[in-house]
Parts: structure tokens; sequence; C-alpha cells
């Protein structure tokens, strides 16, 4: 496994990893409506913007055997008591439990403790979408807030805030 900086040229890529990530594990929580509408093609344009845009946004993409598996994309200091938000965290289905959803953690982790050290790293998750709670707690996060939040779908639908308290919380709990 190999993990490298997002460049702009990934969008299609990016968006790719993103809509299956998203058929498969929102399929019972966004309408399917959404999900089996043009996902792709409305994900490469979100992200063809998230990676041309210097706001200093950033992302990792995640390789096995040369292959795309997964990515995580952050936006430091993106809240001022949280912050910096991993903004997405997706890896695709057959690499799932082996430990790729923790080593682009461990990345956010160490390149945070580096360029934000001061401030902590959260993110959000839908409430129904209990493996990926259940993933975030086992890596150390803490889920700090529910609230109801403006999903892709176009509904309101009731989300966890998970955190970590540091940099160095993330990296520690990530590590191995």
């Amino acid at each position: 496994m190999r993990i490298r900086a997002m460049q702009a040229e990934d969008a299609s890529t990016v968006a790719a990893l993103h809509a299956a990530s998203w058929r498969r594990a929102y399929r019972e929580i966004l309408t399917h409506a959404y999900l089996d509408s043009d996902l792709e093609g409305e994900r490469r344009s979100v992200w063809t913007t998230k990676l041309s845009v210097a706001d200093g946004s950033l992302g990792w993409i995640a390789f096995v055997q040369d292959v795309p598996a997964g990515f995580v994309f952050v936006r430091p200091r993106e809240d001022a008591q949280w912050g910096t938000l991993v903004d997405n965290l997706h890896v695709q289905a057959a690499h799932q439990g082996h430990g790729l959803g923790r080593r682009l953690l461990h990345t956010v982790g160490g390149w945070t403790a580096v360029h934000t050290p001061d401030v902590g790293v959260h993110l959000w998750v839908f409430a129904d979408n209990v493996a990926a709670r259940g993933f975030y707690q086992r890596v150390g996060g803490r889920e700090v807030e529910r609230t109801d939040r403006a999903a892709a779908d176009g509904r309101w639908l009731p989300e966890y805030r998970v955190a970590w308290s540091s940099p160095d919380a993330l990296t520690a709990a990530t590590r191995g």
C-alpha cells in the first residue's frame, strides 16, 4: 500500500471512489433516486472544484497494488472549537478491514501534528452509518455532538460530530 498527496488531476479517480463508497455505504441513508443518478458525474464536478481551489484543503489517495483504494480529504482549522475537519474518508469495500482507513487517518494525524498542532481534528458521520461510527470509536474518536445537517440528497439527516482532542491523539489511536 502506498499513500500520496492528491493532485488536481485526481478529480475523476476520487469521484469514482466517492460515488462507489456512497452507493454501498449510504444505500439505506440517502435516497435511492439520488444514489442512482449520475452520482459519479456530480462528484466529479465537486472534486474538480475542491482540488482546484487554493484554500488550504488537501487530501491523500491510497493505492493497493497501484489501484486506487481509498482517500481522505481535510480542511485545516475549519472550526474554531473543533479544529481541522476530515471532510471525506472513503475506502473501497474490498479493502475495508485491512487497515487502510486507519492508515489514512494516521496520515491526517501526522500532517496536522506538524501544520495545525494546536487544534483538534473532527468529522461528521451519519447517525445511521453504524459501521463507520464503530470504526471511528475504535480509532479513538469521541461522539461529541448530534445534530441534523443538510445531506447531499437535499434532506436534513441526523449526524454525529466525532472528535479527537489533538493531532497527537489521532496519531496515537491510529498507530499500527
